[in-house]
């Protein structure tokens, strides 16, 4: 039997129906009310009281609400945490019988374009797929930016691997594509969309298969909001072979652009010194497609170069980069028609900043400057319309006025004098009533429903006379609401020229609104110009500040980098970095060897990112740095067991291995850490020269090795282009001392025992563990008799007294050594240090 709710839950019901995967937010008055299961998810999701209201049936049904005037961190938590939102607004006046409510806005983790939502330093991409055989083609978008981007002939692995990497907020799938899903590892809110946009200028000029997936997206998008599509321009197909391969296992290994811990010790950080926030994302977009033309690389180098020469004029360029707000998105916005009019104020505000950006930029006096800036359009009709339009200080919303200055439109002026009138006659009218009636806390107020009234507390109801000519219009528990004929023929002047005005403001802003949406294209390209801008003085400031140095790049194979420094090392760690040179010859091997702890991490990882640096267009942390182009830079540095799908930190390091071996060419880097750690001692050295052997016949790449099988060292004799070298470390007193400098040939020792003392291992422990090892450096063959009862006479003379830090002991236990990162090693060490003092 179906239940039967009262008018308003019926009306919730029909709209959930339509929005089945959303949680609705259904405006009440001053309130979004949820219900249901909605309400049961959103009480959780945004830790607010579960209540329960009478809704017509037998049960009460389930219901929780958020503040409509603060509502955007509400959904803001449920947007990060994947969910859909529907806002349901009260689109007719109160009054008599039920409100009439719509879904106005929907809006999903790929499809924000609110600022209060958004992260500024990142895109917010949305993508959807397509197939041919065994090939994808993968279209992806940022609405708020207008960013739209196509990448085709994708294997299965390449696609999973590039949607992990993009960080994708929604995915839209098709029905027979949803086999995907079970690939992903990652957080992904999929959604389910069967149309195709068949016929648009965005895609008609495309291949099949990337015509379909940008064709799906579109479709996907419009049904949304039909006005999204043309904040798009065009869409940029990205082929890969432009850019340098980086799979996200790179990145994060790598940290460029992001930390695993709290603190963002990322080269990202590092680097931006932007001064505006699509400056920031223009960066970390270079820094994950580093180039591979050797003539673009150039160029960007002698930009950068050009602004680290000049002081003067950066700093100019900074001070006017500094009043530039979101231009990308605000340009989006305008295009797509969303825009507010605080939009509005701010584009005029960066559209002011743009003369001075020119200005600083002819201060350059370089030929390559000087054809940039005359490039940037300037709008200056757009910014006199908009210094003539707008007041200062306007508000959000487009229905309630305070948009237009004055002197802008006659008509509006003469509406806007009429309803300040009327407010102040109210004013004049309220004193006058006191005066007349002698009720001295007498008012004079207004409300939707019932208008202007007279308000007179039931403490004072005894002195209203039949003679004011009140008649009484509301009764509340506190007073009484009257009218007269004085105030009710004032307040039909007042609320027409007020409704009027509103009315009036609000077409004039849609007029604008559109006129202004012509430069929207042209806006988008000013954006993109500034950005540019922005991150090349970022680069030259950092390189200035931090002594980067101008890289030189090489037609042949050979690197040679000197006093090379790991950039992210020497910012945050406060004790000065130990420089290191760093040589690969042709298709050459650095088997690295050294004890845990002493740099062997962070060396490697040095390399690659000064190469990734390098091919981003930046300056690089070395005195001398001459690089060959790179195609790709497979790592291989540290796992943890990927518990959910079977597959231990060996397992893991196989399969990660094996994606290097595959896809690396002769042009590409190779950097292993340590493999083989995670089986048998034996398995695990005949696994790492079978694989140094492999990569020095069959694929003659760079490559970067380390490895505690010192045995493998013995290759140098027999591989022609691998070396050997160590990073040293000496005994001091017994104690052992990392000196972080890179040396030639392998290390005599691993002084593992001395990293465990390091580690305060008991001291009975320590002490057997160099009896044992002692052995088996004699005797390699020779069995010992490993027994409990051997520690008795390494006892001290006297009792060892150990003192335990309990809180340090517990910070230690708790730490996942395999995907520590150096730098995080070594902070946690500070920390531990700081504990101990």
């Amino acid at each position: 039997m179906k239940l039967k709710y009262t008018p308003m839950i019926e009306q919730y019901l029909k709209i959930k129906k339509d929005y089945a995967d959303c949680l609705v937010f259904f405006r009440l008055g001053d309130f979004y009310e949820m219900f249901f299961d909605d309400a049961i998810v959103a009480s959780k999701e945004l830790e607010i009281a579960l209540t329960a209201r009478d809704g017509g049936a037998d049960e009460r049904i389930p219901m929780c609400g958020v503040p409509h005037h603060a509502v955007m961190p509400y959904i803001e938590k449920l947007i990060n945490k994947g969910y859909k939102v529907a806002i349901a607004e009260q689109v007719s006046e109160p009054g008599k019988g039920l409100v009439d409510r719509k879904v106005v806005k929907l809006i999903t983790p790929g499809m924000v374009i609110d600022d209060g939502i958004l992260d500024t330093k990142n895109n917010n991409f949305i993508g959807s797929i397509a197939q041919e055989r065994l090939f994808f083609s993968l279209s992806y978008a940022d609405v708020s930016t207008g960013e739209f981007y196509l990448i085709e002939d994708l294997r299965r692995d390449e696609l999973v691997k590039e949607i992990s990497k993009l960080e994708l907020k929604e995915l839209v799938l098709t029905k027979d594509l949803e086999y995907i899903e079970k690939e992903f590892d990652f957080p992904i809110l999929v959604s389910k969309h069967q149309n195709f946009l068949e016929n648009h200028d965005l895609i008609n000029n495309l291949l099949p298969l990337g015509k379909k997936s940008a064709g799906i997206l579109l479709s996907y998008l419009s049904k949304i909001e039909a006005n999204l599509i043309a904040g798009f321009d065009q869409i940029k197909i990205n082929k890969k072979q432009e850019f340098l391969h980086l799979d996200n296992n790179s990145i994060k290994a790598l940290e460029l652009v992001g930390s695993r811990n709290k603190q963002d010790h990322s080269l990202f950080k590092v680097l931006d010194k932007n001064q505006t926030a699509m400056g920031s994302r223009k960066l970390k977009t270079l820094i994950q497609a580093p180039l591979t033309d050797k003539t673009e690389i150039m160029k960007r180098h002698d930009f950068v170069e050009v602004f680290y020469n000049n002081r003067i004029a950066r700093t100019a360029l900074i001070d006017a980069l500094k009043g530039v707000y979101d231009l990308k998105r605000i340009a989006s916005r305008i295009a797509s028609l969303n825009t507010t009019p605080k939009d509005l104020a701010q584009l005029r505000h960066s559209l002011s900043k743009v003369p001075l950006i020119v200005d600083a930029l002819k201060m350059f006096a370089d030929s390559n400057v000087n054809q940039y800036y005359k490039k940037l359009n300037l709008h200056e009709d757009l910014f006199m319309l908009l210094a003539e339009a707008i007041v200062d200080n306007p508000p959000l919303v487009i229905k309630e006025g305070g948009i237009f200055k004055q002197n802008y439109h006659e008509e509006l002026d003469k509406l806007k004098q009429a309803a300040k009138s009327g407010k102040n006659w109210i004013k004049e009218f309220e004193e006058k009533e006191r005066e007349r009636t002698g009720i001295k806390n007498l008012k004079v107020g207004y409300n939707r429903v019932f208008g202007y009234y007279i308000e007179i507390t039931k403490g004072n109801i005894h002195l209203v006379k039949e003679e004011f000519g009140y008649t009484r219009r509301q009764t509340l528990v506190n007073s009484e609401r009257f009218i007269n004929e004085e105030l009710k023929m004032q307040e039909e002047i007042i609320l027409t020229a007020k409704d009027r005005s509103l009315e009036l403001e609000y077409q004039l802003f849609l007029e604008l609104r559109k006129t202004v949406s012509k430069s929207g294209k042209s806006l988008q390209i000013l954006a993109d110009q500034i950005a540019y801008i922005d991150v090349i003085q970022a680069l030259a400031e950092v390189a200035l500040k931090n002594n980067y140095i101008k890289p030189e790049l090489k037609d042949d194979r050979e690197l040679f980098i000197a006093n090379a420094r790991h950039p992210m090392v020497e910012h945050f760690n406060p004790d000065p970095f130990i420089e290191n040179d760093v040589s690969i010859i042709d298709g050459g091997i650095l088997l690295i060897t050294g004890p845990n702890m002493s740099g062997k991490s962070t060396y490697m990882r040095m390399v690659a990112i000064i190469i990734i640096m390098a091919q981003m267009g930046s300056f690089v942390p070395a005195s001398t740095a001459k690089l060959p182009i790179f195609d790709a830079i497979f790592t291989r540095i540290g796992a943890q067991d990927d518990l959910t799908r079977g597959q231990s930190t060996f397992m893991v390091e196989m399969l990660e291995t094996n994606e290097a071996l595959r896809y690396a060419t002769a042009k590409s880097l190779l950097v292993f850490d340590e493999i083989g750690r995670g089986t048998a001692t034996y398995d695990g050295m005949a696994l790492a020269q079978g694989i140094i052997e492999y990569v020095h016949e069959k694929i003659r790449s760079a490559m970067l090795f380390s490895t505690h099988y010192h045995e493998i060292t013995q290759l140098e004799t027999a591989l022609r282009r691998l070396k050997n070298i160590h990073v040293s470390a000496v005994l001091d007193q017994g104690k052992l001392v990392f000196l972080y400098k890179v040396k030639e040939g392998p290390t005599d020792k691993s002084y593992g025992i001395n990293v465990a003392a390091l580690a305060k291992l008991p001291k009975p422990l320590i002490n057997r563990s160099q009896i044992i090892l002692d052995h088996f450096e004699v005797d390699k063959k020779k069995d010992l008799e490993l027994t409990i009862f051997n520690y008795a006479h390494l006892e001290e003379d006297n009792p060892i007294t150990v003192t335990f830090n309990e809180a340090a002991i517990n910070k230690i236990k708790e730490l996942d050594l395999d995907s520590l990162t150096p730098i995080e090693a070594l902070l946690i060490l500070k920390e531990i240090q700081e504990d101990l003092k």
